[in-house]
C-alpha cells in the first residue's frame, strides 16, 4: 500500500525539537526506521530507503510537510499514526491529514462514540410516511431522470428517493425539459457550499452531480442549530464549514454507496465508526445500510443530529416551504 501523510503545526513554548527527537526515537523499531539526521530537520528513512523519509523540518518551532509511505506492512504503518499521537501532546496544534482518509478512521476507533442511535421524532415520522408512499409509487420519469444522472446506486434507495424529490422541489422542476444543468450549476456556485474544482466548469457537471444534489438538498433543506437555514448563514460560522463536509460526504458514503475512500474529517469519521458498529462495511468503507426505512432513518437523524443539522423542509430559490 501507499499513503501520503500531511502534517503541519507548532510547538508549546515550553517544548523543542529535542522533544520531539525523543519520542521519535522510542518509536522507530515498530515503524522500521532509521534516523538518518537527528538535528533541523529531523530525518527518518523507512524500508531502506524504498519509501519517501519523514521530515521534522522546524522553523520558528513550527513544520508543515509531508511524507508517501510506501510498504505492504499495514500494522507498521499504523505504528507511523500511533508516533504522531504521542507527538500531538507538544505541539499548540498539530494537523495531520492523508490522502486515504485513514488517520480520521484509525484515531475514531481509540475515542468513546459520541453518536447515539435514537428514536424518530414526530415529524420525522412524517419522512417515514413519504417514504412509504414511495414504496408503493414507482418513481416518475422525472425522478428517475435525476437518479440516473446521480449515479448512486445505494443498497436501499430510501434516502434517495426522498433526496431527489427535494431537490425537485427546491429547482421548481416540472417537466424533464426544466431540468438544467447550467441552472443547477449556477445554483449550487451561488450557495457556495465548497469551492470544488469540478465546479469551475460546466462540462464536469456529470462527474460532480452527486456531490451537488446532496449539498443543495442540505443547504435547502436544513437548519444548523438554531442559526437558520444552511443557504441563509454565513461561511464564518465557527465549525459550520466541516459539519457540512461531514454531512455530505457522510450522507455518500454511509446511505447512497458513494465516496468510500476514506474519511475527510473527524466528524464523518465518527459517523462512519458509528454506523459499523451495526452494519457490515466492504472493503473500500460502503456501509450497508440495509435495514427497513424506520431504521435507516434513526441513523440518519442521529447522524445529523451530532452534526448540528435539523431537517426542516424545502426553501426553493427566492421562497421557503415545508416540505
Amino acid at each position: 500500500m501507499s499513503c501520503t501523510i500531511f502534517y503541519e503545526g507548532t510547538l508549546k513554548k515550553e517544548n523543542n525539537p529535542n522533544d520531539v527527537l525523543n519520542i521519535i526515537s522510542n518509536h522507530l523499531r515498530g515503524i522500521n526506521g532509521e534516523l538518518s539526521q537527528t538535528g533541523n530537520p529531523i530525518i527518518i528513512n523507512f524500508l531502506n530507503g524504498q519509501s519517501e523519509p519523514l521530515v521534522f523540518h522546524f522553523k520558528k518551532n513550527k513544520i508543515d510537510d509531508f511524507c508517501k509511505w510506501s510498504g505492504e506492512n499495514t500494522e507498521e504503518f499504523y505504528k507511523i499514526f500511533d508516533m504522531f499521537v504521542e507527538l500531538k501532546s507538544l505541539f499548540k496544534s498539530l494537523k495531520i491529514e492523508d490522502d486515504e482518509g485513514r488517520w480520521h478512521k484509525y484515531t475514531a476507533q481509540k475515542r468513546p462514540s459520541k453518536l447515539k442511535l435514537r428514536p424518530l421524532s414526530s415529524d420525522e415520522m412524517k419522512i417515514l410516511e413519504r417514504i412509504r408512499i414511495n414504496e408503493n409509487n414507482p418513481p416518475n420519469k422525472i425522478e428517475k431522470l435525476i437518479t440516473d444522472k446521480s449515479g448512486l446506486q445505494p443498497f436501499n434507495k430510501a434516502i434517495l428517493r426522498i433526496i431527489v424529490q427535494d431537490f425537485i422541489k427546491i429547482m421548481s422542476i416540472e417537466s424533464i425539459d426544466d431540468f438544467k444543468p447550467q441552472v443547477v450549476f449556477d445554483f449550487a456556485n451561488e450557495l457556495n457550499f465548497f469551492a470544488d474544482d469540478y465546479k469551475n466548469e460546466i462540462e464536469f457537471f456529470d462527474f460532480g452531480f452527486c456531490y451537488t444534489l446532496v449539498e443543495i438538498w442540505i443547504s435547502c433543506a436544513f437548519t444548523y442549530k438554531n442559526k437558520g437555514i444552511v443557504k441563509e448563514l454565513a461561511k464564518n460560522i465557527r465549525g459550520l464549514t466541516t459539519k457540512k463536509s461531514a454531512a455530505l460526504y457522510g450522507i455518500l458514503s454511509i446511505f447512497l454507496n458513494c465516496h468510500s475512500n476514506g474519511s475527510i474529517n473527524p466528524k464523518e469519521a465518527e459517523m462512519r465508526k458509528f454506523a459499523a458498529k451495526y452494519y457490515i462495511t466492504l472493503p473500500f468503507g460502503e456501509v450497508m445500510v440495509v435495514d427497513k426505512p424506520e431504521r435507516e432513518l434513526e441513523f440518519f437523524f442521529s447522524m445529523m443530529d451530532f452534526l448540528g443539522f435539523s431537517y426542516t423542509g424545502v426553501c426553493a430559490p427566492g421562497m421557503c416551504a415545508e416540505g
